[in-house]
Parts: structure tokens; sequence; C-alpha cells
């Protein structure tokens, strides 16, 4: 398989690779990372962007180089992890109104959202905010006009075709639809976010 992994200036100390899936991206993120050859690594859903010192470019490009996308294969399927979640009322704000705007009774929408298995894409703009694929383009809902300067922890979003869940309380422009009572942050854990990248996923309503 021809190798693929053109690396695209972004910036003076920074360059993008495209991959086919978010997968690919993150084995591909780990790989560099392990090499500690880069500033920094970050994963998209369909790019690894790197932050890199300009004495390792030529290291970096050489070793991309040699390196086949055919390597960075999706992962196995992981267990799919269960996430119930109160929908509507003080927990969901927006849940009446996303409905309305999707044309879905309440009933109807949470039917929708609990029988997909979802998948984590990417870790996004507030540590731990998880962004979930899998919801149909016809429950696509834009961000809120007016962000929320705080949105509780747990909270559940819907934006685009994702689903958002809020570990940490924080501003947030995502149409909250529902909440869940599962720990999505312990600072006293080894892993202190309960969702990685590459997770699948099932919504239960309580």
């Amino acid at each position: 398989m021809q190798n693929n992994l053109v690396p695209v200036p972004v910036a003076d100390d920074i360059f993008e690779l495209s991959v086919a899936n978010t997968r690919m991206a993150q084995a591909l993120a780990s790989q560099l990372r392990e090499l500690e050859i880069a500033e920094d690594v970050v994963t998209g859903i369909e790019t690894v962007s790197i932050r890199f010192h300009p004495r390792n470019f030529d290291r970096i490009v050489r070793l991309l180089g040699k390196l086949s996308v055919a390597e960075f294969a999706p992962a196995i399927d992981t267990e799919i992890e269960e996430i119930e979640i109160t929908y509507g009322g003080q927990d969901g704000p927006d849940f009446d109104w996303v409905c309305e705007q999707v044309h879905l009774s309440p009933k109807a929408f949470i039917e929708l959202h609990t029988s997909t298995v979802h998948t984590v894409e990417i870790i996004g703009f507030t540590p731990g905010f998880s962004y979930i694929s899998g919801l149909p383009k016809t429950v696509s809902i834009p961000r809120l006009d007016n962000p929320r300067p705080r949105v509780a922890a747990g909270s559940i979003g819907i934006s685009g075709a994702y689903t958002g869940t809020y570990a940490l309380p924080g501003p947030g422009g995502w149409p909250i639809i529902g909440r869940t009572d599962r720990t999505l942050f312990d600072r006293t854990s080894d892993q202190p976010f309960s969702l990685t990248p590459g997770q699948r996923v099932r919504f239960k309503a309580v």
C-alpha cells in the first residue's frame, strides 16, 4: 500500500497529517508520542497535528516516509459502555426544543438516541469533553446562539453529528438534552476521565 502520510504545514512549527478515520489517527498519534520526537501531538477526527522543534523536522519527515497507513488499521471493537441519561426537565433544559426542531416526540427522540451504538471519537475543547459520533443526520442540531457560562458536570448535549458529554462543569454552547450520574471524571484514578477515544457506548434512558 502506498504511503500517504504527507505532512501539510499549518504553521512554522506545526504540520498536519490526514488519515482515513479516528482510530487510525489515535494509533498514529500514540506511536509518534512513544518515539518522543515531537513537542506535542494532537488528534482530530481524521487528522494528527504535530508541533515540532525545527531541529527535528527532517527526522520526523524521514520517519513518516518509512511508515504506511496500513500500519494504523482500525482497532478491534471495544466492549460497549452503557451511559444512563435522565432526559429533559432540569437535567435537559433544551430537550423539548430539540425535539421540536427535529420533528420528533420526546419518546421517539429517546428511542432513536438509545437504539444506536455510538463511538467516542475525540476528547474536545474542555478537559474530558467527549465528541461521540452516531447521531443520524435527521437530528442534526446547531450550537446555541448564546453559550451558557456554566454547564453542570455530567450534562449531555448534541450538536451536528455528535453527542457531547461534559466531564467537568464549565462553559458550553451545545443544546443540553439530559444528564448522566455516571462519574466521568475521578481525580483519584490513574485514568481520571472514564471515556477515551475508540470506546463504543450505548445510551440508556433512566
